[in-house]
């Protein structure tokens, strides 16, 4: 925040009452002072209703010395305070009697904090009231719940005097500052019981990369305000960890900023400011109007009610000053309201370009490598987590960092405690701002977002509404309700678990979509005791084949799948075909050595299997055919293949029996056996017939067309080709009909 000018009156000075030294008989004979001055004042009662309480306070304590006596240690802080509250208020009072206010007149900042300390005043009367009546004995039993409250109050009253002071003191600073822009002499400093500090000052940043464009564009706004006739109010928003406060400090210290505004340059730290109380608190200590710390206690009260409003009421106060230039930081992409921000409005913070990470990492790190590489394009190039990484590769490999982030993820990038140089407390902020508490389905739909790494996707809204019914917006991250929970994970097995091959357009290209979501969801259930574990399991199975046969050939799902098997007591059954899915997602990946290593591994265990499941079995010894097949070993095909069909027989499979003999066709074929080929053709179209597999005709009566043309049986082979084309049509095969034109063509 910057001043430029600004002119008024001489800010009023303060009566203050505060006791020196720590008795409580002084503390009693200010109180007795404070006193006498609100009876002085007593014609203003019936206009600031807030004095009376505090005199009803005050002769209340005066009755009760020896009770106050008794308890000495911790009264004698509360006494203090209560005579320099009794002098504020009377300042208020002579005030509105010197300016002929009515209580509406006053600022709503100001007649929020009476309020707030009526009730903390009233409070203090009934804790005495409480501590007067009882009994010795019993107030020995109750001393530790009596003297926590009068701790309570003792902080609550601390705070008070705090924003109090700051409210009554801060317009009148402005004002001082403006003078001192413009060469006039300053009034008086101001109420002499408020306690000038140094504000904090604004720092150079060391390393900044990729916000030039950033940067330009503000200072060619604040220069402009400055030109015109209204001043800059500028937002930098964006997510946290973006840089917003980087590039807020590399303005204020510009070289072009520093000649325009001074001395007149102020930075005000917020990361601990939840409500208006707070951040009046703090504008009051960096303009030097007040020193010391304000108790958390003070935000949490303050914090109730429609705190977003009270602190954009605040903001309102301070831009209304045309003096005022004024750059804020803010997470999110609304700007505050009731502020008239300059316009073309500074559109929010994106990540960084690739380039730019890569320079913050060799300026901190100086160790850039793939791994390093890999590091920040995991973080998305937020700016906060590649300097934090960059900062544990000066003495951690980056390799291993990478090992690290794959395990722990955000928790381990850290370097201390405070919102820039701890990632995951630099989260936890944006999670526990004022919008994300004042909007409790937002911090919902966070949760559900934070479960899908891709999102939801627009044209999936109206399917998320229905499992969404009560959300008003389409848990902490880690907390999400579980009737959401369980609603996204329902959605997703289902999804899963359908039959990519069956599955109509719409939910096929659904299917393709959500592909990384369902990933996440399968993974967390995973780790999770999800309640129908052989369900999730063949959702797993399906899913695989799914991603497989769309190009995705990443095996970590599968794997941690055949992992956790491993570790529970399971069904045999079950680990078989999730090792045959890996070992078929291997070969569909064109891994033949591993893939050939997974199937031998899966044939192991159906010959140890106590259960004898010979269709499964059969199963794989088809696919260790093909691989075989594929390999050129047409030996070891043909054996694999034989046995896989005596299997199937025993099955009593129509349909696989039919597609063994295909098998054994394919490699007769590829041994020149045409007789032996011719044979397994025939056999093939025979069961393909019994189980009504059009297409399955089609490709066998191709085949003998084949057969037929090595054999030189022309006659033989066209017709073959037709009877093929014929069923190719039925089943409408568009690429088995070209296929069959070209055979015919070609050789007819």
């Amino acid at each position: 925040m910057f001043h430029a000018s600004q002119s008024g009156s001489q800010p009023v000075p303060i009566h203050s009452f505060e006791p020196i030294g720590g008795s409580v008989d002084v503390a009693i004979t200010t109180i007795e002072t404070s006193l006498a001055a609100l009876k002085e004042a007593s014609s203003l009662m019936s206009r600031i209703p807030y004095i009376s309480p505090v005199a009803g306070l005050l002769l209340q304590v005066l009755t009760m010395r020896d009770e106050v006596k008794q308890n000495k240690e911790e009264w004698g802080v509360v006494m203090r305070k209560l005579g320099r509250v009794a002098g504020l208020v009377v300042n208020v009072g002579e005030s509105c009697q010197k300016y002929n206010l009515e209580e509406n007149d006053l600022p709503p900042g100001l007649r929020s904090i009476l309020r707030s300390l009526e009730n903390d005043l009233s409070g203090i009367e009934s804790l005495l009231k409480q501590s007067a009546e009882i009994g010795y004995i019993r107030k020995a039993l109750l001393r530790k719940d009596l003297l926590r409250k009068v701790k309570q109050y003792d902080g609550e009253l601390s705070n008070v005097l705090q924003t109090f002071q700051a409210e009554l003191a801060l317009d009148a600073r402005f004002e001082q500052i403006a003078e001192r822009r413009k060469g006039i002499p300053a009034g008086p400093s101001g109420p002499s019981n408020v306690i000038t500090s140094i504000p904090q000052e604004p720092h150079s940043p060391q390393i900044f990369f990729g916000r030039d464009a950033e940067l330009a564009e503000i200072l060619q706004m604040i220069l402009i305000g400055i030109r015109g006739s209204r001043p800059a109010r500028i937002a930098i928003l964006g997510p946290g960890g973006y840089g917003k406060t980087t590039l807020a400090n590399a303005v204020l210290t510009h070289p072009q900023v520093q000649e325009q505004f001074g001395g007149a340059r102020y930075f005000v730290a917020c990361e601990s400011v939840f409500s208006s109380g707070a951040l009046l608190v703090e504008l009051a200590k960096m303009l030097g109007v007040l020193d010391g710390g304000s108790d958390a206690s003070w935000s949490r009260i303050h914090a109730a009610g429609d705190m977003r409003h009270s602190v954009e009421e605040l903001l309102t106060r301070v831009t209304a000053l045309n003096s005022v230039t004024l750059l804020i930081t803010m997470r999110g992409t609304m700007r505050p309201g009731q502020t008239l921000w300059t316009k073309p409005a500074l559109a929010p913070l994106n990540t960084l370009s690739h380039d730019a990470a890569r320079d913050i990492w060799e300026e901190i790190g100086q160790n850039y490598d793939d791994a390093a590489e890999e590091l920040i394009i995991s973080v998305d190039y937020v700016p906060l987590a590649v300097s934090l990484l960059a900062h544990l590769a000066q003495a951690t490999s980056p390799a291993l960092l990478l090992k690290e982030w794959n395990q722990n993820q955000t928790k381990f990038v850290q370097m201390g405690q405070t919102h820039i140089s701890n990632l995951e407390y630099s989260i936890q902020l944006s999670i526990d701002s004022g919008r994300m508490r004042a909007n409790p389905p937002a911090k919902d739909l966070l949760g559900v977002l934070s479960m899908l790494p891709d999102g939801i996707h627009t044209s999936q809204l109206g399917r998320f509404k229905e499992i969404l019914v009560e959300m008003d917006i389409l848990s902490n991250c880690e907390v999400i309700s579980s009737k959401y929970k369980d609603s996204l994970q329902n959605f997703y097995i289902n999804l899963a678990s359908s039959n990519s091959f069956e599955a109509q357009p719409k939910y096929h290209a659904e299917m393709v979509l959500e592909i990384n979501n369902t990933k996440a969801i399968l993974f967390d259930l995973l780790k999770s005791n999800y309640g129908n574990n052989s369900k999730l399991v063949e959702a797993i199975i399906t899913f695989t084949y799914f991603h497989v046969g769309i190009g995705d050939h990443s095996d970590k799902l599968i794997s941690q799948t055949v992992e956790t098997l491993q570790q529970r007591p399971s069904d045999t059954s079950v680990l078989i075909r999730c090792l045959q899915a890996w070992g078929r997602l291997y070969f569909y990946a064109s891994d033949i050595e591993n893939a050939k290593v997974k199937m031998q591994e899966v044939e192991g265990l159906c010959l140890s299997s106590p259960y004898n499941n010979s269709s499964l079995h059969a199963e794989v010894l088809r696919n260790l055919s093909e691989l075989y097949l594929t390999e050129g070993a047409l030996n070891e095909a043909e054996v694999s293949c034989q046995k896989a069909l005596e299997l199937h027989k025993i099955a009593n499979s129509v349909l696989w029996q039919a597609n063994d003999h295909k098998g054994l066709e394919d490699i007769f074929l590829r041994l020149s056996r045409l007789d032996e080929a011719e044979a397994s053709y025939t056999e093939a179209l025979k069961f393909h017939k019994i189980a009504n597999s059009v297409l399955g005709q089609a490709n066998d009566h191709k085949g003998l067309g084949d057969t037929f043309l090595r054999l030189s049986r022309l006659d033989e082979a066209e017709a073959s080709y037709r009877e093929a084309l014929k069923f190719y049509k039925i089943a409408n095969s568009v690429l088995g009909q070209a296929n069959d034109h070209k055979d015919l063509g070609t050789h007819f």
